[in-house]
């Protein structure tokens, strides 16, 4: 079997203060994806008003304000209506975030490799980071 297209997708909200994000997240995201860890495949802000009113902004048209320059954008516009209805819900008012639709490449190479084989990925769950890290200190301290 061939490598697949495009490799397991996942959201990813990056909230912040303000309009732009902070230079310090333009860098962890460009980070990750010159080091081919993730390829960003659509992109957008989202930002809550004062009055409570949802904005966006597709990153396509200033993707070096959020240090998406090198992002692959050919699917601008995976992330659907109700996709950005769900998201923009957890913001505050006065806040923004930038949605990313990231493709995982890492876990694209295991499914193209597994389906070579004869596998198959059947689920996958994704436990966030702070549960994890304060489920091993809780654990480290028993």
């Amino acid at each position: 079997m061939s490598d697949l297209e495009y490799g397991p997708v996942e959201f990813v909200l990056v909230g912040f203060q303000g309009e732009a994000p902070d230079p310090g997240v333009v860098d962890a995201v460009r980070e990750l994806v010159h080091e081919g860890a993730v390829r960003i495949i659509d992109a957008l802000v989202i930002s809550r008003t004062i009055e409570g009113d949802i904005e966006t902004i597709e990153v396509e048209d200033s993707t070096n304000v959020y240090g998406l320059e090198d992002a692959d954008l050919d699917l601008s516009g995976l992330a659907a209506d109700e996709d950005i209805e769900y998201f923009a819900e957890s913001l505050e008012p006065g806040t923004s975030a930038e949605l990313l639709v990231v493709e995982l490449l890492w876990a694209k190479k295991l499914a193209s490799r597994l389906a070579a084989s004869g596998g198959v990925v059947l689920a996958s769950e994704r436990i966030p980071a702070p549960i994890v890290n304060e489920v091993v200190a809780t654990a480290r301290q028993e």
